[in-house]
């Protein structure tokens, strides 16, 4: 299926997709890709379609390392010669995307998990964004820190006051489907939420959801979502869980279908809860039969 170049405002444009690629054209011919997509195909489909708008990347910019957005870097790279950037634990694993798999199951994966959704099609990156500067060459966007879903997730605002918002957020759609969006860090992800509400750029655009000049409505789900967890996990720790207890209970709540790459993702998610709630001094530790068990303070 062929992408379309879609314009939101001034030079920025996107390419809609089950990860939406966001395109700022720098000059007649010449332009930035946020984010590449899944793999060699979508690489495929997005080159034919700045192709057609007579377009060369010159600058790809991941958000984050996850497969879905960094996957097809390595075939525009190397059919375009665009550099990369990437904030420097976001390049480690785009270099590496074995490390995906292998701190998602803690160790060694096995072979279900080294499946190309968790492990993206390696590609170098030849600049790291540096925290906390965010110096960015001298191209005319601005890095935007996006904590939350991925250690060192940003998003990118163009000078047409446009912010390409990464996966801080989910549409409603999405958080009504899976009930349970995967963020690694709970904490930073509410901090990131509670600075875009406050934040004025004319247009936004998730990677996975619709460009919206109003995201308020969509934030405030995403962080109604986590409370509900939150609540959840705290009414089930009136007695001790493993986390694997706790995981079990979440996933018939929200009737989450499982497979090996959901597994990893769920048991993530409700690990980031955890750490969260015990940095919160909500939770305590105890060891007891052999395992860690939580339980409310």
């Amino acid at each position: 299926m062929a992408l379309e170049l879609k314009q939101i405002r001034g030079n920025t444009y996107y390419l809609k997709g089950s990860v939406n690629s966001g395109v700022y054209i720098i000059d007649d011919n010449k332009c930035i890709l946020i984010d590449t997509g899944l793999d060699e195909t979508i690489g495929r489909q997005i080159l034919r379609a700045l192709e057609g708008a007579n377009l060369i990347p010159t600058a790809i910019i991941n958000t984050h390392s996850h497969a879905d957005h960094f996957g097809a870097n390595a075939v525009v790279k190397q059919r375009s010669g665009a550099r990369v950037y990437a904030t420097p634990f976001e390049k480690a694993v785009i270099e590496n995307p074995y490390l995906e798999p292998f701190y998602l199951f803690s160790a060694a994966p096995f072979r279900e998990l080294e499946n190309k959704f968790l492990m993206g099609i390696p590609c170098r990156v030849d600049s790291a964004i540096e925290f906390p500067d965010l110096e960015f060459d001298d191209f005319p966007v601005k890095i935007i820190p996006l904590k939350g879903h991925s250690p060192q997730q940003i998003g990118v605002a163009t000078p047409d006051n446009v912010l390409f918002a990464a996966d801080s957020y989910f549409s409603p759609e999405i958080i009504d489907k899976y009930k349970l969006p995967y963020f690694s860090d709970i904490t930073n992800t509410l901090k990131t939420l509670e600075s875009l509400k406050t934040s004025e750029y004319a247009y936004y655009l998730p990677c996975h959801g619709e460009v919206t000049t109003a995201p308020q409505k969509a934030i405030d789900k995403n962080i109604s979502a986590i409370q509900d967890t939150r609540e959840l996990i705290l009414e089930m720790l009136n007695t001790p869980m493993t986390r694997e207890e706790i995981m079990a209970v979440v996933v018939e709540r929200y009737n989450i279908k499982l497979s090996s790459t959901q597994y990893v993702l769920t048991l993530s998610a409700v690990s980031a809860y955890l750490s969260h709630l015990k940095n919160e001094n909500l939770l305590k530790i105890e060891y007891n039969k052999g395992g860690l068990y939580w339980k409310k303070k």
